[in-house]
């Protein structure tokens, strides 16, 4: 059986949510009664609220809802393109494309639903159908859809921004109270940092971070990380306890990363002069998860699970190694993985008063 990626995963669950709340929206047209498009098609009573509406509602939502998605997954793709665009540029851009495609599709379906349920297609329905086009119900509908499109775009962008699940957490006020929580940490952050910042100027080691993360999303997506934040040129990541020790994904998003910069190197040589390295530190326990802030509304862990595994990532330079993790992530990872880990020392991190004994690995299969 052939076996669907966590990444197409990701986009056929948008595609069909994209598709429902298309749906559901036209539905609510109707309901709100903003348009009445039968009375521009001679066709029996009976039939047209059971069969026409329903055909034009479903249809229409469908094809609209899947052409959005790939807009939005267009978008999702060309980030880095986009980006040096104006936010007029966009907009006048996406306001074109929506017209277009509403007024498509809205053809095709009147066309089809008249055909189909229509006992003959005569020049009256024809007719009927252009005249349709030509009174106010049509920028009825084109504003509405408009507004709908914007809403879904605006939703995936901040959804985006804040963190998958976070904006649903945010809304319905799940950590309000603060409630605890058992999650596993990955900190990673870019080797020589100081030295490349130095190098490259500001602006060019900006881009640099910019592209570093942006290779980092694939990982992210395939290993089931949520980005916790982003701090200067170091990522968070997170998992459910378990989900990260499962199939050791904690260390294969780590792995997968070298890969994809390794694979990416030619343009990295090209474009900044060399090949950016991470170091990593990985820890995990039961901590707090809260909403904080008033003006300015997030997720934050606090306890000590979080903290040692920042102090883990940064002892890489001392034991000169690309990645550490502490006995009990390790311990666990082995009870459902193999893996040839590296035991290296019992150590002392800065500000903490148990000793704790340190890992490394070489190599990962990804």
């Amino acid at each position: 059986m052939m076996r669907i990626s966590s990444q197409n995963k990701k986009i056929i669950k948008d595609f069909l949510i994209i598709d429902l709340v298309w749906i559901i929206g036209f539905h609510f047209f109707t309901f709100l009664q903003l348009t009445e498009i039968d009375s521009y098609i001679q066709i029996p009573r009976d039939l047209l609220l059971q069969k026409i509406k329903g055909f034009n509602l479903i249809f229409s939502s469908l094809v609209l809802g899947t052409l959005f998605g790939f807009i939005n997954l267009y978008i999702q793709r060309n980030t880095s393109r986009l980006r040096s665009k104006s936010y007029g540029y966009i907009i006048v851009t996406y306001s074109v494309v929506h017209i277009i495609l509403v007024f498509t599709v809205l053809t095709i379906v009147a066309v089809l639903s008249v055909s189909i349920f229509s006992e003959t297609v005569n020049r009256d329905n024809l007719e009927r159908i252009a005249d349709f086009f030509l009174s106010k119900n049509l920028l009825s509908i084109l504003v509405y859809t408009y507004i709908l499109s914007v809403c879904i775009f605006l939703v995936k962008v901040i959804n985006k921004k804040l963190g998958e699940g976070v904006l649903w957490n945010l809304i319905m006020g799940k950590y309000r109270q603060p409630k605890e929580d058992r999650l596993l940490f990955l900190f990673m952050d870019l080797k020589s940092s100081t030295t490349y910042a130095e190098l490259l100027g500001h602006r060019k080691y900006s881009e640099l971070i910019q592209d570093c993360f942006s290779d980092l999303t694939p990982a992210v997506s395939a290993c089931h990380a949520k980005i916790y934040q982003y701090v200067g040129d170091e990522a968070v990541l997170s998992w459910k306890y378990n989900k990260g020790i499962e199939r050791a994904d904690c260390v294969r998003v780590f792995f997968h990363f070298k890969s994809i910069l390794k694979t990416r190197s030619e343009y990295y040589h090209e474009t900044y002069g060399f090949v950016p390295e991470f170091k990593a530190g990985i820890h995990g326990g039961r901590i707090m998860v809260a909403e904080v802030g008033y003006l300015k509304r997030s997720i934050a862990y606090h306890g000590d699970a979080i903290n040692t595994a920042a102090r883990i990532q940064g002892e890489c330079n001392q034991f000169e190694r690309d990645i550490l993790l502490s006995e009990k992530v390790v311990k666990d990872i082995l009870k459902t993985n193999h893996a040839d880990f590296i035991e290296l020392e019992t150590i002392q991190l800065k500000g903490k008063k148990e000793k704790v004994k340190l890992f490394s690995i070489d190599r990962f299969e990804i």
